[in-house]
């Protein structure tokens, strides 16, 4: 989802949006992800940096906006389109995958793990364009 936890601010009335601090059952993060009922957070523990789901209510505290974010967000445009197409092909726009991750290969992972039904192999991902958004 791409609405900025509009949601969750909305039915639990609370400040939840991508880049705020949080605390999460004791635990320090930042909200990454919309998730429709839930919001995804990057515990700053988790050396991996996944985003996992919390209900915006339970046990969780909201600080301020964060300076930086441990993970960037990256476009993936995927099946041999250019970045040049975006502007005139509709089949290019809907194509293009937004992921969060750490680095370049990352991103390109996490946006063959969403496509994997459309790949034929995980060769496909040496046609994937990265950039960050």
């Amino acid at each position: 989802m791409s609405h900025n936890c509009a949601y969750v601010r909305q039915h639990y009335q609370v400040p939840a949006e991508v880049g705020r601090r949080v605390i999460a059952y004791g635990k320090p993060g930042v909200i990454l992800a919309d998730r429709g009922h839930y919001i995804g957070v990057v515990l700053d523990e988790d050396p991996k940096k996944r985003i996992s789901n919390y209900h915006p209510t339970h046990e969780m505290q909201y600080g301020e906006m964060a300076e930086t974010l441990p993970l960037k967000e990256w476009l993936v445009l995927p099946f041999k389109h250019d970045w040049e197409d975006l502007e005139w092909n509709r089949e290019a726009r809907e194509d293009l995958v937004r992921v969060w991750a750490a680095t370049r290969s990352q991103a390109k992972y996490k946006a063959y793990e969403r496509l994997q039904d459309y790949c034929h192999s995980i060769r496909a991902m040496l046609h994937f364009k990265v950039r960050r958004a």
